[in-house]
Parts: structure tokens; C-alpha cells; sequence
């Protein structure tokens, strides 16, 4: 059986964004308070994770994965 990258990178990056989503609209709080001072130059924005969420579906729909 042949290892699809594809597959595999596109699944990797859609856990990744979905967990981003996760992070900015359910976690900011948690992020702020664990990574401190970082967090005032990588907050966790809304707008910008559906947009990464949205990319990595477009990405997926490109390489006909989805």
C-alpha cells in the first residue's frame, strides 16, 4: 500500500487549523496565559483562523482530496 501525501498533508493541515479555530474562539485565555509575553505579537484572532481554515479547504479541494 502507497502512502498518499496528499492525504497526509492535507489531514495535517486540517487539524491544525481546526485547532486554531479551537484556540481563538474557545481558548483565548488559555493561549494568553501560556504563552505570556508572545501572546501580544501571536494573539489569537478569529478572523484569521476561519481564513486558514477556509485556505486548507481550498487547498484540499485543489489537490482533489476532497
Amino acid at each position: 500500500m502507497e502512502i498518499d501525501w496528499k492525504i497526509v498533508l492535507f489531514t495535517l493541515l486540517l487539524i491544525d487549523s481546526m485547532g486554531a479555530i479551537l484556540v481563538a474562539w474557545f481558548g483565548q485565555k488559555w493561549w494568553i496565559h501560556l504563552v505570556g509575553p508572545l501572546a501580544k505579537y501571536f494573539p489569537p484572532a478569529k478572523g484569521w483562523s476561519v481564513l486558514y481554515f477556509m485556505l486548507v479547504l481550498m487547498l484540499g479541494y485543489a489537490l482533489g482530496v476532497l
